[in-house]
């Protein structure tokens, strides 16, 4: 497994269609392969390692779903809880009908239809109302502040998001947007505790995950990933700012549950482990057995399912992570039970308690998602560890 892997991932980087990446594989917790290749920064000539800093973007999303099922386990919060009674800005939500007319929801807004993507609220776009709604909101966040440390809270980005029509009264399709920024400010707002504060008591201190969080602080700045993008051909190194999102190297008051985690593949691999783990790792339980099933559970019906992307044929969803349902069709070779996301960046992991296989694959290029290494790599594990 190991020269397939690493012929995988150094031959993207000998032919230069990817700058950096590393590779982790576990089975049944224990370690079966780690790769490092290439380089974190390219300009500085600065090598990937395993504690090379990364953007997470959406691979932020499953930390934040298991934030929610800590509190649903104290009994903080349930799937049924209505947004607008943390929220009430939320009791009087819009959508956009198939007309373009902007009319009153109808429908009450819950914990469920954020953590499934059935809320209604989008990401920014410019095709309709309700996409450029979410545009401007981002717009506003940024106005005056050059791109930088975003001054609105978490929990200012939520009511403002209140303001958005909905694509669809909530429930009635699934599609990506911002329901994972809204539920990191209902966690926030329920707990008392700043968001990110939540995670490190909840999560990161607890397994370890010491370099994971919403901004990179100074004394790790030099471990911090370099971004590219493709322009022209070939990696350029990119700048940008996206979604809201700071520079990464100081506090945002925005602490963006979609979207805005970094972390390296070794800290995030002890997230993942903890899910094949059925919620524990090494001992330390962070969910409980029930709310880890609920949250890898298949949840939406055959009509959400159908919104789902082509690339997700043979997987449902449940909450802010996919779930595999039909691998004779999947596009990704596991097995049933496999679950897990990727990042906008290329970060990517996949856990599977009935198998205990763990596999990760960090990349930095915008707009990589699912990338071909790391379905390439999840196939040959589960050929040779399954």
């Amino acid at each position: 497994m190991k020269n397939a892997i690493d012929r995988f991932i150094g031959d993207s980087i000998s032919d230069k269609s990817t700058v950096g990446a590393s590779c982790l594989v576990f089975k049944d917790g224990q370690e079966v392969y780690s790769g490092v290749f290439g380089k974190a920064d390219r300009e500085n000539d600065i090598p990937m390692r395993r504690d090379s800093i990364c953007r997470l973007f959406s691979l932020s999303k499953p930390v934040t779903a298991a934030a929610a099922m800590i509190l649903f386990d104290r009994g903080l919060l349930s799937p049924e809880t209505p947004v607008s009674d943390i929220f009430p800005e939320y009791g009087s939500l819009t959508y956009l009908d198939s007309s373009g007319n902007i009319l009153p929801c109808g429908k009450t807004m819950t914990v469920f239809h954020l953590l499934t993507m059935t809320s209604g609220v989008p990401y920014p776009n410019n095709y309709n109302a309700s996409v450029k709604a979410a545009g401007a909101l981002f717009d506003r966040i940024f106005d005056g502040n050059d791109g930088l440390a975003p001054k609105v809270s978490t929990e200012e980005f939520a009511r403002c998001a209140a303001q958005i029509p909905l694509l669809f009264p909530c429930g009635q399709h699934w599609d990506y947007g911002l329901s994972a920024d809204i539920l990191g400010a209902v966690i926030e707002r329920v707990s008392g505790m700043r968001y990110g504060e939540f995670l490190r008591k909840n999560i990161f201190a607890p397994l370890g995950m010491d370099d994971t969080g919403f901004f990179v602080p100074k004394e790790k700045q030099d471990r911090f990933t370099a971004l590219y993008k493709w322009e022209a051909g070939k990696l350029v190194r990119d700048s940008q700012n996206y979604l809201a999102l700071s520079d990464y190297l100081s506090q945002p008051s925005f602490e963006s549950g979609g979207a805005g985690l970094v972390s390296t593949i070794d800290d995030y691999s002890k997230f993942a482990r903890m899910l094949t783990g059925g919620g524990q790792l090494d001992g330390v339980r962070i969910i409980s057995p029930e709310s880890f099933a609920y949250m890898t559970s298949p949840l939406l019906g055959k009509t959400q399912q159908a919104d789902l992307w082509d690339r997700l044929v043979g997987y449902n969803y449940g909450c802010l992570v996919r779930v595999k349902t039909d691998e004779s069709i999947a596009q990704v070779k596991t097995a049933e039970g496999e679950f897990g996301w990727d990042g906008w960046t290329g970060t990517y992991f996949n856990s599977n308690k009935n198998t205990g296989i763990t596999v990760l694959y960090f990349t930095q290029i915008a707009g990589a998602g699912t990338t071909w290494q790391a379905e390439a790599i999840s196939k040959l594990a589960y050929e040779q560890l399954s």
